[in-house]
């Protein structure tokens, strides 16, 4: 509770008649200062009564449009507040937007109201700057009276409605000649013909209009499109790599691969194989979605993982095919062996008969089990370990499929662009 500018005159006064009776032994000035101090307090009194009994009528019905959009989208607000201001009071209502959601059309807060009962309608539009399931933060109720002014917090789940689901923005490029379905990318637009066409099938959204074939789609009274020899294209794995919730990783970075892979699944969800998607975190697989066209379940598969927490630790995890070619190269070396390289021949020889592959390579190994015909996509924010990336490249590399990665351009370091290069991906940068 704040005192106006009246109240605050009233105190200097009160204050000013109590030094003069200590100072002059006056006894009409005490009376007068202690009235003044009483009928502050009095006020005081009244005033919070007030308050509350006009917070009590308060309600609040706020709609949103739209509540699903993406970073940067505007939403629309029509937040409507009933509210019974007392007689000698008068009201400001405040709404308070989410964190990260700044105003940039009209107003969310209303003109003072008298006394009586109101129905007030702010209408206003918000950017939503942030990613994520976000609220409001709630409403302020301001009150007024000649003497003192006081700020009511509503913070109750009833006032935080609707939530707003905010998806993250980020963009794949394909860079080096590399494309989502295996093509390669030319320094001109044009249009890759093989030598005839294949087959015809049913025209889906997103297929380019120049394979539209005009007569046979007049024919049957629907759309076909041609499928030309050397150009059908291979079945597009997308693979989402999320951090842990224990790794540090800022949101920047997890907001990026996000949005970026939500692009690219709905670019994918289009095409005529859909979209196979694999969630992991480590050497954990969340979900597996294989040739999912429903963007809707992509998404929610996407961002139910948001911060996920890995049961299974993976580091650095010794690949029995690769521990057996060292093993050879060690038994077969015609030069005098150091006593380091005779003790790993040792442990190698008696361990790897005994290593059994894990979850995370079965796994790895069934979902790329179509071979030449995958194309494989791993977006991860390359933070903490990498040795299920590694696990996941060597085994792409071992049953030829050709595999890409996309990083954030911060962590792209050389030394572990080196280290993916090395297995068996091909990197590109996420902006």
């Amino acid at each position: 509770m704040e005192a106006t500018r009246c109240t605050q005159g009233f105190l200097l006064a009160a204050l000013a008649m109590l030094l003069c009776a200590w100072f002059f032994d006056s006894l009409p000035a005490l009376f007068a200062s202690v009235f003044l101090a009483g009928f502050l307090i009095f006020r005081a009194c009244v005033f919070l009564r007030v308050a509350r009994a006009a917070s009590a009528t308060v309600s609040l019905a706020r709609e949103a449009r739209p509540e699903w959009l993406r970073q940067g989208g505007i939403v629309t607000v029509v937040t409507t507040v009933h509210v019974e201001v007392p007689p000698g009071q008068t009201a400001i209502l405040s709404d308070l937007p989410p964190a990260g959601a700044p105003v940039i059309q009209g107003l969310a807060c209303s003109p003072e109201m008298a006394a009586g009962n109101h129905a007030v309608s702010l209408r206003y539009g918000i950017s939503c700057l942030s990613s994520g399931n976000i609220q409001w933060r709630g409403l302020d109720l301001t009150i007024r009276d000649p003497f003192f002014s006081l700020t009511l917090l509503f913070r109750g789940e009833w006032f935080r409605t609707p939530v707003l689901r905010v998806d993250p923005v980020g963009r794949y490029q394909k860079r080096e000649g590399l494309g989502i379905y295996g093509e390669r990318d030319l320094e001109r637009f044009t249009m890759l013909k093989g030598s005839g066409i294949r087959s015809f099938r049913d025209y889906v959204t997103g297929d380019d209009p120049r394979s539209i074939d005009w007569k046979l789609s007049a024919k049957h009274g629907k759309l076909f499109v041609r499928e030309y020899i050397g150009t059908t294209g291979t079945h597009p794995l997308l693979v989402v790599d999320l951090p842990d919730s224990a790794v540090p990783c800022p949101s920047r970075l997890r907001d990026a691969v996000l949005g970026a892979a939500l692009n690219v699944a709905r670019e994918m969800s289009c095409g005529p194989q859909g979209c196979s998607l694999i969630v992991i975190s480590g050497a954990n697989l969340l979900e597996f979605m294989p040739d999912e066209r429903s963007v809707q379940k992509i998404e929610r598969a996407l961002l139910q993982f948001h911060s996920p927490q890995r049961a299974v630790q993976c580091f650095r995890s010794l690949d029995p095919v690769a521990a057996e070619a060292l093993r050879v190269r060690l038994a077969g070396s015609a030069t005098p062996r150091s006593s380091m390289e005779k003790r790993l021949l040792e442990i190698y020889s008696r361990f790897i008969p005994e290593i059994r592959p894990l979850p995370f390579d079965i796994q790895c190994a069934r979902a790329l089990r179509r071979r030449s015909e995958t194309a494989l996509h791993v977006l991860t924010t390359g933070t903490g370990d990498i040795s299920h990336l590694i696990t996941l490249g060597m085994h792409a590399r071992r049953m030829g499929v050709e595999a890409r990665l996309g990083l954030p351009e911060a962590m792209a370091s050389p030394a572990l662009l080196r280290k993916l290069r090395g297995s068996g991906y091909s990197l590109v940068r996420v902006v």
